[in-house]
């Protein structure tokens, strides 16, 4: 009796806006990683603490920062705001194994940029913020000292949920007063960019 034929590894269909020379380079050397000098020092903290989580919870990762993409929706090129104006661009449709991504909503991701706590409800910030402003003088030190920090960081993970990996959607958030949108925008963060996990790619200028 002859096996049954392997079934292809499911994969996660993302698309990374890049520069045309990114591109280039990639069909040059086949992998890159992200260079560190092109994260702006305001976001740094942020970006050390998305490596951490991406080290937590992606097998085999090896700490370097991460590659940005999209998993939803598909990033629409008639739209502003890709890149700066006039700059010739790529859209790469990767397929990725779904273990080396890590994804997250856009917007809550903004929080984590500002250095904020990530509340679900009005009464839940209010609270927070209140009891934060009578025990920190200065709100706007960071790291804090704790507890707050360690509150802030973990209010910080509800950019991810679990939900996420099977409907793209994450569940607290869509729940929360604070956060129900028309659209979900879903980022997908990723270790390397490989030549081979390209399966097409769409020229345009920025506008």
């Amino acid at each position: 009796m002859r096996p049954a034929p392997r079934r292809p590894p499911e994969t996660m269909r993302i698309w990374t806006i890049q520069p045309v020379e990114v591109l280039a380079r990639l069909e040059a050397e086949q992998v890159l990683y992200a260079e560190p000098a092109y994260i702006w020092p305001e976001f740094r903290d942020a970006y050390d603490w998305l490596a951490g989580q991406m080290q937590r919870r992606i097998p085999g990762y090896g700490g370097r920062y991460p590659w940005w993409g999209w998993y939803q929706p598909r990033p629409d090129l008639r739209r502003s705001g890709h890149l700066p104006r006039g700059t010739a661009g790529v859209r790469l449709e990767l397929e990725l194994d779904p273990s080396q991504v890590l994804l997250s909503d856009f917007e809550a991701w903004h929080i984590v940029l500002n250095h904020g706590y990530l509340a679900l409800t009005e009464a839940e910030d209010d609270a927070w913020d209140a009891r934060f402003q009578a025990a920190v003088p200065d709100r706007r030190a960071w790291p804090p000292p704790e507890p707050w920090y360690s509150e802030i960081l973990r209010s910080w993970e509800r950019i991810f949920d679990p939900s996420i990996e099977l409907r793209a959607g994450l569940e607290a958030l869509e729940k929360s007063e604070y956060w129900q949108t028309q659209t979900r925008y879903v980022q997908a963060t990723y270790e390397m960019l490989r030549l081979a996990d390209v399966r097409r790619r769409t020229f345009f200028v920025a506008r």
